[in-house]
């Protein structure tokens, strides 16, 4: 174990897991102490690889800084407090805060699969399985996967956001209440418009898994805040699934009439009262041939899904009637009733669990 100040750092296979307390600064000396070799390997390897697809830096730079400048304060002083101690300058986190957001404009954009079974599904407490799909050569950077956990000494909810080391928002968390969150790109349905001049949406799911306890309290959030960009975003406790459709017009509790106790989520829309036709599978990432595989092994495993017959979905690709491709990077399956993760990294980290009571209880001084 690594420590600094009043934070901690263990290795879970290549996941580095990272345990932070104090105030948002403190969180952030804390992060930049201990991730300090990931950070700077991702600055040196994906950076120079975006630097190299596109020369003009100050352009980057820009893309950078506008993606933080409507961060909520909290979330600026992570890394402020992360400029104090990892060796990088703002300018340097800020580009890595943005790595993903930047490399998005090349032609593959995020794809990623979901799915959470409970009820009449499941075998026992809800289960959720997650693909997080992206581009190649992202699997440069499997050791610079982190999941860190934040402590805050205001009073807010501690929260483990699961990504790159640098990444000040969430795509995969749980927060100690037990709400599970994960996203996806939405848009295929949601169209490619983004506003620079709203906290991106990303930012909000993390201060949302802050903030909210319950699943009525983030659907709140959701109906009171604007997407920056077009995203499907799936919410869970122990005993039910959520799945928001966020286009930066509007938002959608997607209601599923015909299979109670399941929730598929790929990259469009499928809440009917959008009037929308289905995208392009081809164009958009086999996003609907992802969804129906996912579906139809939920019907085959229905009432026996658990943590192992969902890890077997997760593991079912795409050619074999699943929903894993050659773009997955890392997967998940939780159980968020007993805050039980797992995590796998295809052809590098096989199914590792991780105890999440552990890592979200407060520390005892």
């Amino acid at each position: 174990m690594e420590t600094f100040e009043k934070g901690s750092k263990i290795k879970n296979g290549k996941l580095n897991i990272l345990d932070l307390y104090g105030t948002w600064r403190e969180m952030g000396r804390q992060y930049g102490a201990l991730a300090r070799p990931e950070l700077r390997h991702i600055y040196d390897a994906a950076m120079t690889k975006l630097l190299n697809d596109a020369p003009d830096r100050q352009l980057v730079c820009q893309k950078a800084e506008k993606f933080v400048a409507n961060y909520p304060f909290r979330f600026k002083e992570i890394l402020r407090g992360m400029a104090e101690t990892s060796g990088l300058s703002p300018e340097d986190l800020n580009l890595i805060n943005a790595l993903e957001v930047i490399a998005s404009s090349e032609l593959v954009s995020p794809q990623c699969s979901g799915i959470a079974a409970w009820g009449d599904y499941s075998a026992g407490p809800l289960v959720y399985g997650r693909n997080y799909d992206y581009l190649p050569w992202f699997k440069e950077l499997s050791e610079d996967l982190a999941l860190v956990a934040f402590h805050p000494a205001d009073g807010s909810l501690s929260v483990a956001a699961l990504g790159y080391a640098g990444e000040i928002y969430a795509v995969n968390a749980m927060n100690e209440t037990g709400l599970f969150l994960e996203l996806n790109n939405g848009m295929p349905s949601g169209g490619a418009l983004w506003y620079d001049s709203r906290v991106p949406a990303v930012a909000a799911l993390f201060g949302f898994m802050f903030d909210c306890s319950t699943l009525d309290e983030i659907e709140s959030a959701f109906q009171t805040t604007r997407a920056n960009f077009a995203y499907i975003v799936g919410v869970a406790d122990g005993q039910t699934a959520r799945c928001f459709e966020w286009p930066v017009f509007d938002v959608k509790l997607r209601l599923s009439h015909s299979r109670p106790g399941l929730t598929v989520l790929t990259n469009h829309f499928t809440e009917f009262s959008w009037g929308l036709p289905r995208p392009d599978d081809k164009t958009y990432w086999m996003t609907r041939t992802r969804r129906q595989n996912l579906l139809n092994l939920a019907k085959h495993f229905k009432g026996t899904i658990n943590e192992t017959v969902m890890k077997n979905i997760m593991d079912t690709k795409i050619d074999e009637l699943g929903a894993t491709t050659e773009q997955t990077l890392y997967q998940l399956v939780a159980v968020p009733e007993r805050y039980e993760l797992w995590f796998k990294i295809p052809e590098e980290q096989e199914w590792t669990q991780i105890d999440m009571k552990s890592i979200l209880k407060p520390r005892e001084d």
